[in-house]
């Protein structure tokens, strides 16, 4: 176990010795405010209802971020749901056989598992081969030019979505998602799902927002694709131009703007990370503001009474010590949530000895937080926050009835090169397998060391057949050389998935291992899947 580094007190450290050269004790502070008694109590009482304003505006911006990312984040599976469900059905070997009164029907038997309007196929031109709402062959359309059509033909890893202009059947504006269909490393075909916006705002709506809050999502060219509120009113309008213009240059940020009703708000947006698409947040900003006149009230009123009742001098001393003191909350504040702590210069040495406590216990937090979620040889996620992520993505695909993939890792004659080279160079080992997983999954995929050269690899939204594709990409990087180590070190892999395999954590992760021994049993370097995950269904979820 590696242990903390013993830290200087704060009282030793430069930073603390340089805070106090400049400063002077609270008693002679408050001799110096009586002798001299210039600062007016309204002027202080003033500047603290600011920075309570300014700390309560700081916190809404914060709370419209994390709802715009989190509305992004849920956006951003659902478009990928509906890609993945795309990229499954343009791999139907109909199309490779060139049958498309077949795959004509396949798609209609698809439409009933997602909630799509129909499918069309295209060639590369835009010129419609099929549509599921319209008979086989039919009578089909002239050619349709779609927006940004040759990032679709390119085969991209991302779904093109695009925005129609009319309606269907009164759902509202229509969406497009397309992905290129691939035969013989060529795209052939386009195949495109349209749904309805409102199937996109009744997403957003579904997240628990403050009174008054209002959410939309715009496309790239700021255009309202789906609103949390008066959304038959706005959809397909633009937004206003501030926000416009920031979402055009920006991919997140915070800005002061107006509602399409003329309502001030403190803004939040996020643009998805599978479309041009960008989540837009708005708080009311009376939220804030109307306490700030109230409080300003109050202090123009409390000062002019302690004119009157000769108290000034007795009232602004106080205030004077209240800012001293309040200058720490905001530190204070951060260090319990866990953000980086920032304190603006005291200006008293028992403010500046507080400030001193903060700051060092804000390192020795973030010392004990990198120990207790993160391996310190690996820099990956270790068993405990591997367990709490898991645990909140697999209530998430509960919720959800999505599929989840649990891969249990464990090098092969990893103990020999502990005998042969030593443990520093298994150390080195398990460094460079610990790159190499990390370089062989997505971002949104989590690797974790979860003891000695076993691993754990949470796969979000995979069934069976893609978390055993992943599993045999990361037995083959982990197979490859290690530079001077000799036997060859490989891997063998177990494959749990939810809900097939089991419903809680504890028994996926048994599954997993269970299936990891008998990968090992079968001779080692190979990845098995549990049987339970492999005599499943198909798996529709991906439609």
């Amino acid at each position: 176990m590696t242990s903390v580094p013993a830290q200087s007190p704060p009282s030793d450290t430069p930073a603390g010795q340089a805070r106090r050269g400049g400063t002077i004790s609270i008693r002679i502070g408050l001799l110096a405010l009586v002798v001299v008694c210039t600062l007016p109590a309204t002027l202080v009482a003033g500047l603290a209802v600011y920075e309570t304003y300014a700390l309560r505006k700081t916190r809404i911006y914060e709370t419209t971020v994390l709802a715009a990312r989190s509305l992004a984040a849920d956006l951003d599976q659902e478009v990928e749901g509906i890609g993945s469900g795309l990229r499954v059905l343009a791999s139907s070997t109909d199309l490779v056989r060139a049958d498309l009164a077949s795959f004509h029907q396949r798609a209609i038997d698809a439409l009933k598992y997602q909630d799509i309007d129909r499918y069309v196929l295209t060639d590369t031109r835009g010129n419609e081969v099929l549509d599921t709402s319209e008979p086989y062959p039919g009578v089909l359309p002239p050619p349709v030019r779609l927006p940004d059509l040759p990032q679709v033909s390119s085969g991209g890893s991302h779904p093109l979505v695009a925005r129609l202009g009319p309606p269907r059947e009164g759902r509202g504006l229509t969406i497009i998602v397309g992905v290129p269909v691939l035969i013989d490393g060529e795209a052939r075909y386009l195949l495109f799902a349209d749904l309805g916006s409102d199937r996109l705002s009744a997403l957003m709506t579904r997240h628990a927002l403050g009174e008054g809050w209002v959410a939309a999502l715009l496309d790239r060219d700021a255009t309202i694709l789906g609103r949390t509120r008066d959304e038959a009113r706005f959809v397909g309008q633009r937004a206003v131009s501030s926000l416009a213009d920031a979402v055009r240059h920006e991919r997140e940020g915070t800005l002061q703007s107006l509602t399409k009703e003329g309502i001030p708000v403190l803004t939040a947006f996020s643009r998805l990370a599978t479309t041009q698409w960008t989540v837009a947040v708005g708080a009311p900003a009376a939220a804030f503001t109307a306490d700030l006149y109230r409080a300003m009230a109050w202090v123009a009123g409390g000062g002019l009474l302690a004119i009157l009742f000769g108290l000034g001098l007795a009232y602004q001393l106080a205030r004077r010590i209240e800012q001293a003191v309040g200058n720490l909350v905001e530190p204070a504040l951060a260090l319990g949530a866990g953000h980086r702590v920032s304190v603006a210069p005291p200006h008293f040495k028992e403010t500046a000895a507080v400030a001193d406590a903060i700051e060092h216990a804000a390192g020795t937090l973030e010392q004990a937080r990198q120990l207790a979620y993160y391996d310190p040889l690996t820099q990956l996620s270790n068993r405990v926050l591997f367990a709490e992520l898991a645990r909140r993505a697999i209530a998430a695909a509960q919720r959800s009835r999505a599929s989840l993939a649990l891969v249990a890792v464990d090098l092969d004659h990893f103990k020999t090169v502990n005998d042969v080279h030593g443990h520093g160079t298994g150390d080195t080992v398990l460094q460079i397998a610990a790159r190499r997983m990390a370089d062989a999954v997505r971002h949104s995929d989590v690797v974790a060391r979860y003891g000695g050269d076993e691993f754990m690899v949470l796969l979000d939204g995979a069934g069976p057949a893609a978390a055993e594709a992943v599993a045999n990409s990361l037995v083959a990087v982990l197979s490859e050389p290690y530079p001077g180590v000799s036997p060859q070190v490989g891997a063998s892999a177990g494959i749990a998935v939810f809900p097939h395999s089991g419903t809680s954590l504890e028994e996926l992760i048994s599954r997993a291992d269970a299936a990891l021994y008998a990968a090992k049993s079968r001779g080692r370097n190979q990845a098995v899947l549990d049987p339970e995950a492999q005599d499943s269904a198909p798996e529709r979820s991906l439609f």
